[in-house]
């Protein structure tokens, strides 16, 4: 299927749009670009005199208006969170809980454990296979699922969404943070409203602050030192402690704005570094998932292709162990042997540095030895 082809799929199926990046959908297919331009992070609109920082057109967006605009209330924004129960497991009792922890993760079921069906949801999961035709798709879907798991890319846009959606910031169909039911803009869920969420970095924050404090320094009293010291307050603690407002500083949402655009900053960067956990963490237990299931059927094959994954992923503290030894003279990524040392993951010989270059690939070092989960067992051959 030519590329614009699979385009034309993507722009029509909202599924896909909610799961994939056009690009990444294309990359499944082995196409290595996008043939239509895409959508450019939202550029916010020069700054009216009046407003401060907010574009002159969002006062008639919390208003009125309608669609898909990003910067008034949508009662179609997804706000449905869902927490990944797997890795709050992990995050408090590590990749194998001991007893004592599965009984305090029992005594915490809420928190740890994804609530059970209820009785219709039950019922309703069981009746729809006696469904003529039905219970075929849904089981070939069932296995289709099971069988793509394995195999397709883990959606890091997604797992982002989710996570934002957990701090009360949400996005629309195309990434962009939207306001949700009954939010604001000018408010640290909603200050970044139109902004690309799978794009933004500190720096999309940073020239918003520079903006906003240049402002205030031309209309009020406040220094650049007082600035930087709220700046660097919320920062620390993602909140401001001080007192100050628009109203008293003579400025119509200006100051607001400086405070909500940084407290804004701290949950992204929040949200943003547990999403990078969870990435992580999902393609750790994918590949220890393959080597158990290759101990299982004492398959070497199977074996072989997860040590493979395993050297070509970039570093994954959940996999490579807490230090990173970088790559071999192989390009592969090196394993913390938790002996002060590296180890190259193509021959088991020691990596002396943190770099992977170096006193790397020494004639002594055996093969590692996954089938038992460790990450490497070294002997002298």
């Amino acid at each position: 299927m030519s590329p614009q082809n699979l385009t034309n799929v993507y722009n029509q199926n909202p599924t896909l749009q909610g799961q994939y990046t056009l690009q990444q959908y294309l990359d499944l297919f082995g196409q290595g670009s996008t043939p239509t331009t895409p959508t450019p992070t939202p550029t916010p609109t020069p700054t009216p005199p009046s407003q401060g920082i907010i574009n002159q057109n969002i006062n008639q967006y919390q208003s009125g208006g309608g669609g898909n605009n990003p910067y008034m209330p949508n009662s179609n924004v997804n706000t449905n969170y869902k927490p990944d129960y797997d890795f709050r497991q992990f995050s408090e009792y590590g990749m194998n809980p001991s007893t004592m922890d599965v009984k305090q993760m029992d005594m915490n079921q809420n928190y740890f454990n994804a609530p059970t069906p209820s009785a219709t949801q039950q019922f309703l999961s069981k009746a729809i296979n006696f469904v003529p035709g039905i219970g075929t798709v849904k089981k070939g879907a069932e296995f289709l699922g099971n069988t793509l798991k394995g195999i397709m890319p883990i959606n890091e846009r997604a797992i982002l969404e989710n996570e934002l959606r957990g701090a009360g910031i949400f996005t629309d169909d195309i990434g962009r943070i939207a306001i949700g039911p009954g939010g604001k803009y000018n408010t640290p869920e909603g200050i970044m409203a139109g902004y690309n969420a799978n794009k933004m970095t500190d720096k999309t924050f940073d020239k918003r602050t520079g903006n906003i404090g240049k402002s205030l320094q031309e209309k009020t009293s406040l220094t650049e030192q007082q600035i930087n010291d709220i700046v660097n307050e919320i920062a620390t603690t993602g909140k401001y402690s001080g007192t100050l407002t628009d109203e008293e500083l003579g400025v119509k949402n200006l100051f607001s704005n400086l405070v909500n655009v940084n407290m804004s900053k701290f949950n992204f960067k929040n949200r943003k570094k547990k999403s990078q956990d969870i990435r992580n963490f999902r393609e750790a237990k994918r590949i220890q998932d393959e080597l158990a299931a290759a101990a299982a059927a004492k398959s070497k094959a199977k074996a072989l292709a997860a040590i493979k994954r395993q050297g070509r992923a970039d570093y994954n503290p959940n996999i490579h162990g807490p230090n990173n030894y970088g790559r071999g003279s192989d390009g592969r990524q090196s394993f913390d042997s938790g002996q002060g040392f590296g180890v190259n993951s193509t021959t088991g010989g020691p990596v002396s540095n943190r770099t992977g270059r170096g006193r790397t690939d020494y004639r002594y070092g055996g093969r590692a030895s996954y089938f038992n989960g460790g990450i490497v067992s070294l002997r002298r051959r």
